[in-house]
């Protein structure tokens, strides 16, 4: 199952996001704990915006805020695709309402496909050892905590760790440092670990 779910030409995940400051703050968490634990994010769906044909003045402003809102996602989640969904005028239940959205939201394109894809981990030589990189979107230095044990690497951003096995190449190297590159945090890896 995890080599199935680890694999990024065979499983992606989608992030569903209202236009709205909570799920937003919400969809970032999940991204990053996603990305965490090494699954590929390739689209993120904007979902219950309000139809152009709208033009209640009441909603002008509730219009006004979800514009707002879809710049912030724009600007958050780029380089990942985004798809929207308008609100429908009913709750999405049964076969035609879920064909319907998906058509609203797919169009032309293949649901199946993968929009996009990053790896979450990937290992480059360098002059003096090897870097691991590890994309980590929206998180902090003062929420991130890192060391190495024997062949294990641990990760802590805020309540959520993961230990990620070291690679055998990788196994008689120690930390050098570790620092952030926009939102990929690049582990520089030296010389032979002390035994």
């Amino acid at each position: 199952m995890k080599e199935i779910l680890d694999d990024p030409k065979k499983t992606s995940i989608r992030l569903v996001v209202n236009p709205e400051k909570m799920v937003i703050k919400e969809t970032q968490r999940a991204f990053t704990f996603f990305s965490l634990f090494g699954y590929a994010v390739d689209l993120v769906i904007v979902n219950r915006l309000l139809p152009p044909e709208v033009r209640d003045t009441y909603f002008k402003k509730w219009k006004s805020i979800q514009a707002t809102y879809q710049k912030m996602i724009k600007e958050c989640f780029s380089p990942i695709p985004i798809l929207t969904a308008e609100l429908f005028s009913q709750e999405i239940v049964g076969v035609d309402l879920l064909n319907k959205l998906a058509e609203e939201v797919y169009g032309k394109k293949d649901p199946s496909q993968i929009f996009f894809t990053q790896k979450p981990i990937s290992i480059e030589k360098t002059d003096g050892g090897f870097d691991l990189s590890l994309h980590l979107p929206f998180v902090k230095k003062k929420d991130l905590d890192l060391y190495q044990k024997g062949e294990d690497l641990f990760v802590r951003v805020g309540s959520y760790k993961r230990n990620i096995l070291l690679p055998q190449t990788l196994l008689n190297f120690s930390i050098k440092d570790a620092k952030f590159d926009k939102d990929m945090l690049k582990i520089s890896f030296i010389g032979v670990r002390p035994q």
